[in-house]
């Protein structure tokens, strides 16, 4: 394995202050650096910067930077995301986090068991696309014996999960981690 780490995510917007308070929701933290670079008449430059910190043990670093910028031009390829994951410690951390979203009217546009994890993947203000998961898996043994099934090659993908389902097996005290797996 070689030693690059996923580090920083940059997203472009021309509504900073509603994507900036959509990431500062979801990663449950204040905006960690704001600041204005100097003006440019260059309309890709960002007139605004704000950086999310969640994670810096040197070398590496882990960071979601929003870049207000002028003119993000338009069509499909314009954004040039097309999803980054965010990872929680534990299902019930997963579950949590899909309840503090939900409380601001964020929807989950799917959610899956792909076997190896579970995901909600999430539009943000932007329309870009953030899957949070996390593993399904204590072990990365236990997760590589899984991905020989036969079961996982033929569906690599998983199947649909209904994050209520799990929200109200949870609240009448039923295993998050036996839930995931039922259809």
């Amino acid at each position: 394995m070689s030693g690059i780490r996923l580090s920083e995510v940059v997203l472009r917007t021309t509504d900073y202050d509603r994507l900036c308070d959509f990431y500062s929701l979801l990663l449950d933290q204040p905006r960690t650096v704001e600041m204005t670079p100097p003006p440019s008449d260059d309309p890709d430059e960002p007139s605004r910067i704000c950086f999310f910190d969640f994670y810096f043990e040197p070398p590496y670093t882990q960071r979601i930077a929003v870049f207000e910028c002028e003119d993000i031009g338009s069509g499909p390829n314009s954004l040039g995301l097309h999803h980054f994951q965010l990872r929680t410690p534990t299902i019930e951390a997963l579950v949590d986090l899909y309840r503090t979203l939900h409380a601001h009217g964020h929807r989950p546009v799917e959610a899956s068991n792909h076997g190896p994890g579970t995901s909600f993947y999430y539009r943000d203000p932007d329309g870009n696309k953030v899957e949070l998961s996390s593993l399904n898996f204590s072990s990365q043994e236990e997760m590589r014996t899984f991905m020989a099934t036969d079961a996982f090659k033929k569906n690599p993908g998983g199947f649909p999960l209904d994050p209520e389902r799990l929200v109200a097996g949870a609240r009448s005290g039923r295993s998050l981690s036996e839930l995931i797996w039922e259809r």
